[in-house]
């Protein structure tokens, strides 16, 4: 089962940071608490809802063949513009969520039949990551919260059943938070969120990070154009994040 790490004020220490590395690297997933205060969450959902209650969503709604198609959102693209791949939140409303278990795009790393699984002693490859931030508690499976299959992005291949998948006698663990916690995700695990029994709408802010040489993903992808606010002063470090790199072998 994956552990929980407390986040200091300050960056994490040499041991604490190794800790955090080795569970995730282990198991895929791991979480960290106390990242974002209560009156921070409670903002972002805010905004959030402004930003649902846009012309642009109800227009969505109506959109044939869309995620939405008739629906209320359960995704919101590009909140601050400011990541390599992707930045957003979900919305899992009443029964309505990313409920079955499934891993990011397609397998990586995948197997042949004759094998049952990647090598333990090997360090699988990250080549994307998602940092999920609870934005409201999630601390009871009847609220929704993120459910993975520990070690399963050893598996090399999708979910043995998108229900109620088990890899090497694992089941299903729920990542249990509160407001402000975040868990670390290696989008090869297989995961889901949890349907959400309540009325109470669960928020997860997530952000992908990928390696550099992984093609920037802008919804809508075709000429998406950064706005000048993100670039204008912007440090070295975020325009590294947003793409800014030296040439190398693909450009």
């Amino acid at each position: 089962m994956s552990k929980a790490h407390a986040l200091p004020p300050e960056p994490l220490a040499p041991e604490a940071l190794k800790a955090v590395l080795k569970d995730f690297y282990q198991n895929g997933v791991t979480i960290v608490r106390n990242v974002l205060s209560r009156e921070v969450c409670e903002h972002i959902v805010a905004r959030v809802d402004e930003i649902f209650a846009e012309p642009y969503f109800a227009q969505m709604r109506n959109v044939k063949g869309s995620r939405q198609d008739g629906k209320d959102p359960i995704v919101v693209h590009r909140l601050f513009e400011c990541d390599l791949i992707a930045q957003g939140c979900i919305l899992n409303r009443k029964d309505l969520g990313i409920n079955r278990f499934h891993i990011d795009d397609g397998v990586e790393f995948p197997i042949t039949p004759e094998m049952d699984r990647h090598d333990p002693r090997l360090r699988m490859p990250v080549l994307r990551m998602s940092v999920q931030i609870a934005l409201t508690d999630q601390d009871e499976v009847k609220y929704g919260p993120s459910q993975f299959v520990p070690g399963s992005h050893y598996s090399g291949r999708q979910p043995d059943d998108p229900e109620h998948p088990t890899f090497e006698g694992k089941g299903p663990t729920s990542l249990l938070m509160k407001a402000g916690d975040l868990y670390l995700l290696n989008g090869q695990t297989w995961h889901r969120g949890a349907p959400n029994q309540t009325d109470r709408v669960r928020y997860l802010f997530h952000q992908v990070y990928g390696q550099r040489f992984v093609a920037q993903r802008f919804w809508p992808y075709l000429n998406y154009r950064m706005p000048d606010y993100v670039l204008e002063g912007a440090d070295e470090r975020l325009l590294r994040v947003l793409g800014k790199h030296p040439e190398m072998a693909y450009g």
